[in-house]
């Protein structure tokens, strides 16, 4: 084809456009849903995605250079502790560099301010109670901390007794400038309080929910030495350096020589050769499972688009069909026919792209400073790349060449006689059409389900055996629409119509449902890959204590602490309906303890609960318990009767019946040794044995391995100690219980902490239903094509209907049922082949057996055993069915009821029809 008929071609095509204002509206709107997605989706990540300049801004300012002391020589990256990627090599070097020390080690010249992090940070004082936040030793009013934080309102401290706190923290403790700001247990000593005047309220550049104070430098208490030595942690000791000129990777390696970990900006934003990093770091920063999901995501949602656009060609193509048979008439080549119908996909996809692009730009603009604010991570500069979004207008383009290929070749084929006389043409679906179609479609399943797994790139092969599946169920489609509207002999009126318009109108009704089916069965890929995701999380996480319980542990406080004050203070504080003081006859013990003695009771059966993680109890409660009954309805969440008489007759209560012998009893070991002798039983220590009856509790929450009566433990030698307060709550407790019982606690010594379980906390829920909406969006948008398309050919029989006296209403009930019909039959055949990938993926991702850490159980027992703390739950097919049946039956109810509600009541008269 020339260029002047291409010329013709594509004028003919805008004419097209421009005459069917609607029908092209609706084109762009389907091709360009997609690429506004896409496109907001690039401006978002490159937004988010800092370029090494704000890195650098956010974490050391406007310097030359942020330091910090390790302890002992280093080997890093150009990133340094900016990107975590760096190690320690050899021995502490033992005192911690003063200031002086540090410029020493410098250019001549150069200029440094301190930027120190305390180790333990400080429990800020609230109306309620406590609230921990992290305090910072930061001048930055300074020109190099320029960047760091945001300054809302008042000044940097000037003084030891001046603080500024982050908005956060401001909120939660009720402060404003001039206020007095508490923090306990902040300074050398254990039960010190300190106080300062708020005199600015800051915002941390790249964190919204920060929670932190900063203070002048020289108010942040000295570290704390360890290990006998003047020692600290990275990041309590740190530097902002302004020097004359850059600092070279040489002098960041000679740096790391003397302990220090350094990130330079002259290093960072122009990195040496590989060949001088002694540290390399995996250049990979993408999890590879989240890489194969977008991959396969991505893939199928082009695919999608393509499947789309088809059905709204077709109706163009409808539409053009005595005009394309008039230019055949007067001496159009078939290759013209299909050309013409090509331009149309060239002229309605620039605009698809060029108009999503634009509002994609727009939405970005508007969206990401208002509905960014719910995300913690600050995103960086506006950024818009026009390379990549000009790249997503060919996109666009092409999707729409691929949706137009079909129905450009069934125009080349128009036959003209038939186009001028207003017939329909054939309306038969070869046989070996379909035979090909279903051998195809089972090939791509095999591929996808089977070569998924022996791939290194299981992503792209799923998506291509996902390509096969849909391909051949196309194929498929025209031959389903037809055995489908045989049913229409015993369906009411306007259903009999549909089905019959449906199988009539196959060319059309056929890429309407493959667009339904296309964006169903994308859908429920990405519901079956998260919520199987979503159930192996579930399955790994270890609840520590039962839900919303709280506990607190006494092993960790001083040894005049009253157990009696623990419990009342969270009995007060909390929303307690059981509480218990748990004794046992071990605990950790502190060196600083001499005195400390630790008891130990070890009974046979050890390694139940690797052959029962169901009933494994590992958490903050111990493994055995002595307890007389009184406390075992808190324990367990319910009442024990039957246990509780048990413990008082001198019997065992264990939790698994594994661990029972076959004469109802269990084996106990008992010792008491001090802290010297603490590396288990032994004669010196005078360990005891005993048997006793065993009763099994194998319902409510496995609060330990083994409770004893005292009477049992005063038999094994063992004196039992107060470990620790467990409560049972009614409900969660809200924030200011918290800080209230932070602040009872630390009233009674500052060593206490509690913890509160709150479960698995599942952040992917949101995206099944929105993956939900997306699918009826697009699905809907497919059945009113087919709808639309519909109502054109079958204008009629609307006016035959309305020329016989048929109600104004049956036009509603006839649209309803043929979006009804094209949606119901895409959402069965997308569902089904839905599952084709998500198979394929679970399989793909799943660990091969025995994946785990391996240890011998040694001692008598023998054989080997692996850790349920490092076994990973196995990754399994996960059905969500409420939102399966919402795909399969409302989505297309959904549609029927829309199609139904926005089409004309009027029906026709014979002269608008001619």
């Amino acid at each position: 084809m020339n260029a002047a008929r291409w010329h013709a071609a594509l004028r003919i095509a805008r004419r097209e456009a421009w005459r069917a204002k609607g029908r092209s509206l609706l084109v762009i709107a389907l091709i360009g849903l997609p690429i506004f997605a896409l496109a907001g989706a690039d401006i978002a990540y490159r937004t988010w995605q800092l370029s090494p300049t704000e890195k650098l801004s956010r974490t050391i300012g406007t310097a030359d250079a942020g330091i910090r002391w390790a302890g002992a020589s280093v080997q890093q990256t150009p990133g340094g502790y900016l990107n975590y990627q760096w190690t320690t090599i050899g021995d502490t070097h033992g005192s911690r560099p003063t200031t002086a020390g540090l410029i020493t080690q410098l250019p001549a010249g150069s200029r440094v301010i301190s930027d120190d992090e305390s180790s333990q940070g400080a429990q800020v004082r609230t109306p309620a109670g406590l609230e921990y936040a992290s305090v910072f030793g930061l001048d930055y009013a300074d020109p190099m901390a320029r960047g760091i934080l945001k300054r809302v309102s008042g000044h940097a401290p000037r003084s030891v007794d001046e603080a500024a706190v982050t908005a956060r923290i401001a909120e939660k403790a009720d402060l404003k400038i001039g206020s007095t700001l508490r923090l306990a247990d902040f300074g050398t000593a254990t039960d010190s309080e300190r106080t300062f005047r708020v005199v600015g309220i800051v915002d941390d550049a790249g964190s919204r929910h920060a929670e932190a104070v900063y203070l002048d430098p020289s108010a942040l208490p000295a570290p704390p030495p360890s290990k006998g030595q003047d020692y600290v942690s990275p990041g309590e000791s740190g530097w902002l350096v302004d020097s004359p000129g850059p600092i070279t990777w040489q002098q960041v390696l000679n740096l790391n020589k003397l302990g220090y970990v350094v990130v330079s900006r002259q290093a960072y934003l122009h990195p040496p050769p590989s060949s001088e990093i002694p540290f390399l770091a995996s250049s990979s920063s993408i999890d590879g499972q989240v890489l194969s999901i977008a991959t396969l995501i991505v893939g199928m949602a082009l695919l999608e688009v393509v499947l789309l656009a088809g059905p709204a060609f077709a109706v163009g193509a409808r539409r053009q069909r005595r005009q394309l048979a008039i230019i055949a008439s007067t001496g159009g080549r078939s290759s013209d026919l299909r050309n013409v119908v090509l331009a149309n996909g060239i002229v309605l996809g620039a605009a698809a792209g060029v108009i999503s692009i634009v509002l994609a730009v727009a939405g970005m603009a508007i969206g990401i400073p208002t509905l960014g604010s719910l995300v913690d991570q600050v995103p960086g500069h506006f950024d818009v790349r026009p390379a990549e979004l000009a790249l997503l207008v060919l996109v666009a383009v092409l999707t729409a060449l691929a949706a137009a290929a079909f129905p450009a070749s069934a125009a080349a084929r128009t036959d003209v006689v038939a186009a001028l006389a207003g017939r329909r043409g054939t309306l038969r679906t070869r046989k070996r059409v379909v035979v090909l179609g279903l051998v195809v479609g089972a090939v791509g399943a095999v591929i996808a389900i089977g070569g998924a797994t022996h791939s290194s790139n299981g992503a792209t092969v799923i998506l291509f055996g996902v390509a096969l599946v849909e391909l051949g169920l196309i194929a498929c489609t025209p031959a389903l629409i037809g055995l489908i509207a045989r049913l229409g002999r015993r369906l009411p009126l306007a259903p009999r119509i549909a089905l019959r318009d449906a199988g009539r109108n196959r060319s059309a009704a056929a890429p309407a449902v493959a667009a339904v089916m296309a964006s169903i069965i994308g859908a429920m890929a990405a519901i079956l890959v998260v919520a199987s995701t979503t159930d192996q999380n579930r399955r790994n996480y270890h609840a520590s204590l039962p839900m919303n319980a709280a506990w607190t542990e006494l092993d960790s406080s001083g040894p005049n602490v009253g157990p009696q004050a623990v419990v009342d203070a969270m009995r007060s504080t909390l929303p307690v309906s059981g509480l218990v003081l748990v004794r046992g006859p071990s605990g950790s013990c502190s060196f600083t303890r001499p005195d400390c003695v630790v008891g130990q009771i070890d009974f046979a059966n050890m390694y139940w609960q690797e052959r029962h993680p169901s009933r494994y109890t590992g958490g903050y409660l111990p493994s055995t318990l002595v307890d007389d009954g009184s406390g075992l309805k808190a324990l367990f969440g319910k009442p024990e009767p039957a246990a509780a008489a048990a413990l008082r007759a001198g019997k065992a209560i264990v939790v698994d019946r594994a661990a029972v012998g076959n004469q109802g009893t269990v084996h106990l070991t008992g010792s008491q040794a001090p802290i010297s002798s603490m590396n288990g039983p032994s004669a010196a220590s005078g360990s005891k044995q005993v048997t006793v009856p065993a009763v099994v509790v194998s319902d409510g929450y496995p609060a330990a391995q083994l409770i004893v009566p005292p009477s049992v433990a005063a038999k094994l030698g063992v004196t039992p100690r107060a470990i620790g307060v467990f409560a049972r709550d009614t409900r969660a407790p809200s924030d200011r219980e918290k800080q209230a019982l932070a602040g009872k606690l630390n009233a009674i010594d500052p060593e206490l902490y509690y913890y509160v379980e709150s479960g698995y906390h599942d952040d992917r829920a949101w995206m099944m239903y929105g993956l939900v909406g997306v699918a009826a969006v697009i699905a809907i948008g497919a059945a009113v094509i087919a709808t639309a398309l519909a109502d054109v050919d079958g204008r009629a029989d609307l006016v035959t209907l309305g020329a016989v006296g048929a109600a104004p209403r049956t036009r509603r009930v006839l649209s309803l049922s043929r979006a009804g019909v094209i949606a119901g039959i895409g959402a069965v055949l997308g569902t089904a082949a839905g599952f084709v990938p998500a198979i394929a993926w679970v399989r793909a991702q799943r660990q091969p057996a025995g994946f785990g850490s391996v240890y011998d159980s040694g001692g008598g027992g023998g054989g080997t055993h692996y850790s349920v703390d490092t076994l990973p739950a196995q990754l399994h097919l996960v059905v969500p069915w409420l939102l399966t049946v919402a795909v399969l039956i409302g989505i297309p109810l959904l549609a029927a009821a829309l199609a139904g509600a926005f089409s004309r009541s009027r029906l026709p008269s014979e002269r608008s029809a001619e």
